[in-house]
């Protein structure tokens, strides 16, 4: 097993599911990233973001360089209905290698530590500082890398990477993703007697018509993909039984945003089908803009340069999910979505991460860095 796979099976061991979907959070594997930085003399912050929930945030290279940093989250979503075996036991199938978070996103994980390694312990110059980061919360808000960016300035950072399983290629505009939720209130009454009482069921029943229909106008839109925006109902919540009249009803909303439109034009859009009803209000869980990097900025440039080097693609991709990497451009610094794995297999209960794929990234990295 290569060096990357080997550090890769050791982060998959440790279980590090977002709380919101039942986990223990990202200690275990804080604590791993801990010991590797210790043990290769890389000297390391704490930054706390919630109760023991922490990123690690380390700087190398000359103080008065300007820093690149690469970012990793160390969360990762449930494992219910695994597939086979444990989704803690890293597996290997005709040169897929089996795990939760295998590709999204421990793998990134793991190139960013054996790159920090490695420019640590570098006799060359650096072409540009390193800052090494892990982070927790992408799967949930993202407040890990918000948090992160407050230090961009302190630690001169003037690029970043994020790390998300895109197959070695380069993602310089995302989709950005608003998440809503929509409650109705009603009146309790006898299933007998439903004049006595008002479905909140109804209410709401009568917004996802009308959602329905702003979402089919969104898709129908004369934009390019990544110009255009999209919306899905993803959760219903309502009623007691048969016999009775709901009081109550809440919907959650997704909302990604084309690049071009705005969090509050996209607010503004489900405010207004709300208020159609009375007695209903929405609610903001999350409001993340998005993502676009100019190609032609030095960064990518840069990044392609060192992915031909390395016999990789150099073309730049435009994907609908959102990743940290939000959080870093909003800092005002162009941001690549970048990493080893296919999204295609993230969160999947057979989450896999193929043979080469890490290395492939790694070998880019250095280039970068190093040549």
């Amino acid at each position: 097993m290569s060096e990357c796979l080997t550090l890769l099976k050791e982060l998959v061991a440790k279980p590090s599911v977002n709380p919101v979907y039942g986990g223990p959070g990202e200690a275990y594997v804080e604590s791993f990233v801990s010991d590797f930085l210790k043990s290769h003399s890389i000297e390391f912050r704490v930054q706390e973001v919630l109760p023991n929930r922490n990123n690690l945030v380390a700087r190398i290279g000359p103080d008065d360089r300007p820093a690149v940093l690469v970012e990793a989250h160390m969360d990762t979503v449930g494992v219910a209905g695994w597939f086979d075996g444990s989704p803690y036991d890293l597996t290997e199938k005709e040169g897929k290698y089996f795990g939760r978070g295998a590709c999204d996103t421990k793998a990134s994980l793991a190139v960013f530590m054996l790159l920090a390694r490695t420019l640590a312990q570098a006799d060359t110059p650096l072409r540009h500082s390193l800052v090494f980061a892990a982070t927790v919360d992408e799967e949930s808000k993202q407040l890990g890398a918000f948090k992160l960016a407050e230090l961009v300035g302190e630690l001169n950072i003037v690029a970043a990477i994020t790390g998300e399983p895109t197959q070695s290629t380069l993602i310089t505009k995302h989709k950005g993703a608003c998440r809503y939720s929509i409650e109705s209130q009603g009146k309790a009454a006898h299933g007998s007697n439903p004049e006595l009482g008002e479905n909140a069921i109804y209410k709401i029943a009568r917004i996802v018509e009308k959602l329905d229909r702003y979402a089919e106008l969104l898709s129908q839109e004369d934009r390019a993909f990544i110009e255009k925006g999209s919306l899905n109902v993803g959760k219903v919540t309502g009623g007691i039984g048969f016999n009775i009249v709901p009081d109550s009803c809440t919907i959650d909303v997704d909302r990604r945003l084309g690049i071009g439109e705005s969090m509050e034009e996209a607010r503004e859009g489900i405010e207004t089908i709300v208020q159609s009803e009375a007695k209903t209000e929405v609610s903001t869980f999350l409001e993340r803009p998005a993502l676009n990097t100019e190609n032609d900025n030095w960064f990518p440039q840069a990044l392609a340069k060192s992915a031909e080097k390395a016999g990789s693609q150099t073309d730049f991709k435009e994907v609908a999910f959102m990743t940290n990497g939000v959080a870093y451009s909003a800092a005002g610094i162009p941001t690549v979505v970048f990493g080893p794995g296919d999204i295609e297999q993230a969160h999947k209960a057979d989450e896999f991460v193929e043979d080469g794929e890490m290395e492939r990234s790694l070998s880019i990295l250095k280039n970068f860095f190093l040549s």
